[in-house]
């Protein structure tokens, strides 16, 4: 199956798409339906489990949405078994070194490219085992560049056979920094951002960004990203409500949301 967001951004096309943090597969079938390009379901942080992924997934086949997992952790197993379950793609944290960029490329890929061990369950289903026969072209490896490490190797990283973009994790990469959580506007940040995406241009794969609001995003794709989430379903949930409170209930009603958009 073409994985079309991979394309878009090999075209260097803008592509917007959007984070799934809740295990409710209603919520996913309405977000793969509202024009993203791609959706990210999230292990390592969101509320949903490897088990969610077996009715999420579906909920989003033979939609415009390419469906990605983030994964726990930089591990072939739990790689493997997302790419099983039908992700077209994984976002893989907390990436250091070069080495552990070939290590999820690897894991991304059957032989001779990788290790991934062969048994695609919901790929055979769909396609046959004609899955197999460009499986390893349509699946995307994004390495999360979000330490002082990862950004002192970033150029490797980028540079890494089979790595298909990096992607930056702002909280993260400005913990990584030494900065408070949320210090976007910092000389450090900024010249951070602007090292991962050139890193990304020199090496000819997608420079991607976590999204915490649409104008976060659009700023992003502005600057020359090639995708980057929008928001998540929590967010949308939490703004829309409180736009329609504001609207209801009058001027004591709060007109936007405090604290983390996740």
């Amino acid at each position: 199956m073409k994985n079309e967001a991979l394309a878009r951004w090999r075209n260097g096309a803008r592509s917007p798409g959007a984070w799934i943090n809740l295990p409710d597969v209603h919520t996913a079938e309405n977000q793969a339906r509202m024009g993203f390009d791609w959706l990210c379901f999230d292990l390592q942080h969101g509320l949903l489990t490897e088990a969610d992924l077996l009715h999420l997934l579906p909920a989003v086949t033979g939609t415009q949405a390419t469906p990605i997992v983030r994964v726990l952790s930089n591990d072939a197993g739990q790689i493997g078994r997302a790419l099983d379950l039908g992700a077209q793609g994984v976002i893989v944290p907390m990436v250091n070194s070069p080495e552990e960029a070939e290590a999820a490329s690897r894991a991304c890929r059957y032989p001779p490219d990788g290790l991934r061990s062969c048994g695609p369950m919901r790929g055979a289903m769909l396609e046959g085992f004609g899955y197999l026969a460009d499986a390893n072209e349509q699946i995307a490896c994004i390495a999360m560049i979000e330490t002082q490490a990862g950004l002192d190797q970033v150029e490797a990283i980028a540079a890494t056979e089979g790595v298909d973009g990096l992607f930056i994790g702002p909280m993260d990469l400005c913990y990584g920094l030494g900065l408070a959580p949320g210090s976007f506007g910092e000389p450090a940040f900024v010249d951070a951002v602007a090292r991962i995406r050139k890193a990304c241009e020199v090496a000819g794969c997608a420079a991607g960004m976590f999204g915490y609001d649409a104008s976060m995003a659009a700023a992003a794709l502005d600057d020359g990203f090639q995708f980057a989430s929008i928001g998540s379903d929590i967010s949308f949930f939490r703004e829309g409500a409180m736009l329609a409170l504001s609207k209801a209930g009058g001027e004591d009603q709060p007109t936007k949301v405090d604290g983390p958009r996740y």
